[in-house]
């Protein structure tokens, strides 16, 4: 009888600690998967961890990377996330279960600069003055502090854009290939075409955005091919130019006759 009671025991306890395990891993949203330069993750139960590639990532947790840094996150619903140097990102909400068919995540860049390769439906990025929501979609998406304005570029699918401040009604959907500013407090501009021989240029706005974040590197082997315009955009969009062919005789002829019959 004692020895029932000591199992029955012994039972309970191991229930007991292995029950906080299950629920940290149940609410694991994903890890970093590669880290170049510096960058801390602030959560709500510890002091600041210093993030390394395989850091599991937490609902509520904080990215935050510093000078000359990029971080490359793998969520659960196969979305991958790079963000750039001096940037803030929040996971405000992550929900996924297969299982059921739900998804849903909400992110908040509160500064800097993000690619996003989006898995899944529900997917939402927020910043100080806009909020975009896509689904099976590539895109980038920057907040100047400075011009308190929000950029959005798609690279691939649809996103709706529209502002963060609740009162303002309108809203864009941009399609691959463009892109919009959202001013604070106001709704987002027209969208206009990304010219792929100056946006896209390291001197430009756009184009340095898409190279801080996506590097230089060879394509991502976590991120499968995705193709613009003929390239494949998923590092940095590049422009080479190539000369017309020129109209050119050659060098000598040969004059040969022919001789057809029809029947």
């Amino acid at each position: 009888m004692m020895n029932l009671l000591r199992i029955r025991i012994l039972v309970a306890v191991a229930a007991l600690l292995a029950a906080p395990l299950a629920s940290a891993a149940a609410d694991k949203a994903g890890d970093i998967v590669s880290l170049r330069g510096k960058a801390v993750i602030t959560r709500q139960t510890t002091k600041n961890i210093s993030a390394t590639p395989k850091t599991p990532l937490l609902e509520s947790d904080q990215v935050i990377t510093l000078e000359k840094s990029r971080i490359k996150m793998l969520f659960r619903d196969d979305s991958v996330l790079t963000l750039g140097a001096n940037s803030k990102l929040i996971i405000r909400k992550y929900l996924y279960s297969p299982e059921n068919n739900r998804s849903e995540s909400i992110y908040e860049l509160a500064d800097g600069k993000l690619r996003a390769v989006v898995g899944s439906k529900g997917f939402k990025v927020t910043t100080p003055t806009a909020l975009t929501a896509a689904r099976g979609t590539v895109f980038i998406t920057w907040y100047d502090k400075g011009k308190d304005r929000t950029g959005v570029a798609v690279i691939e699918g649809s996103v709706l854009v529209q502002s963060s401040d609740e009162t303002i009604k309108d809203s864009r959907t941009l399609m691959a290939g463009q892109m919009v500013f959202v001013p604070v407090h106001q709704p987002p501009g027209k969208p206009v075409p990304i010219n792929f021989q100056s946006d896209i240029g390291r001197g430009s706005e756009v184009g340095g955005i898409i190279a801080e974040v996506s590097g230089d590197a060879p394509p991502d082997p976590l991120v499968p091919p995705r193709v613009f315009g003929g390239r494949d955009i998923r590092n940095v969009v590049r422009i080479i130019p190539v000369a017309p062919p020129l109209d050119q005789a050659p060098k000598s002829l040969t004059t040969v006759n022919l001789n057809l019959t029809f029947q």
